[in-house]
């Protein structure tokens, strides 16, 4: 769909470790972790009913925006998804067969988003304060072509990057499954400066300290301004992350970003009319 542009060029730099189990083992350990019960104290409960021969029901969670001082134009809000809401997106790409190749772990998406993306869409755009007004109200908020769904396995992770500039501001990134550690560097003032997006990953790991965020399942990362241009965020290639008195024992999670492209990066191509389609790879 776009002229002559690498992976790398469209997507930014990663690294991943290789996955190599087979997909009935990947849908059985989606099928499991969407269908068990949240164990966070964040959950409302109702009374028990003969309906449920006197088990609670889970009702919904209670959402909490969380922001970090330090990096301006980061947004988190955990459990702004519901428990239904999460198990919509992950049945809806098990259906999808995106991952029916152990060799792939990423899904690209082009044209108009599949229903179950587009429900997520619109919590989103319906949230107050996960953006500035100016981004928040954009029309469409997201590009319907940059979509990426990744799945990462235990010990899997992407190192240090930002979101390449040829994508406009505001970026969301929906967590599911399971938790992990996301950590934020900031870049260097000469590395901001410098237009060549090699060169701004060039040396950054070792030169600050990063901050961790906790990415747990139902939770919406934004990034916008400094957040989303100044800093670099990563995920850590390890089976346990530690963070503070918490551990966390990873498990299967998939991740969705939502991007916007900018108007003059778009192409003009046969393939811009297509409904749907999507490109499947390993990272």
């Amino acid at each position: 769909m776009y002229q002559d542009l690498s992976n790398e060029e469209l997507f930014g730099f990663s690294d991943h470790s290789d996955t190599d189990n087979k997909v009935e083992e990947l849908s059985n350990d989606l099928s499991s972790n969407e269908m068990s019960e949240p164990q966070s104290s964040e959950y409302e409960v109702s009374p028990s009913s003969p309906l449920t021969e006197n088990e609670p029901i889970i009702i919904s969670p209670k959402p909490k925006l969380i922001t970090i001082p330090s990096i301006i134009g980061l947004i988190l809000y955990e459990n702004l998804l519901t428990h239904e809401q999460q198990n919509e997106l992950i049945s809806g790409i098990i259906e999808a067969n995106y991952f029916n190749n152990p060799e792939s772990n990423q899904a690209m998406c082009f044209g108009t988003l599949p229903s179950f993306i587009l429900r997520a869409v619109e919590v989103i755009s319906n949230t107050p304060g996960l953006f500035p007004d100016e981004i928040q109200h954009r029309d469409p908020l997201f590009d319907q072509a940059r979509s990426i769904i990744n799945l990462y396995r235990p010990g899997e992770g992407i190192t240090g990057h930002v979101d390449l500039p040829r994508f406009e501001d505001g970026i969301v990134v929906i967590s599911l499954l399971s938790s992990c550690v996301m950590r934020f560097r900031p870049l260097s003032e000469g590395e901001m400066d410098n237009t060549s997006y090699e060169s701004k990953l060039k040396d950054v790991h070792g030169v600050y300290e990063m901050i961790p965020v906790i990415l747990r399942p139902g939770s919406v990362l934004s990034l916008n301004g400094p957040a989303r241009y100044n800093w670099t965020h990563e995920i850590e290639e390890t089976e346990i992350d530690e963070i503070g008195d918490e551990k966390i024992i990873r498990s299967p999670r998939i991740s969705v970003t939502l991007r916007k492209m900018k108007n003059d990066q778009l192409f003009s191509n046969k393939e811009d009319s297509n409904p749907f389609s999507f490109e499947i790879k390993k990272r």
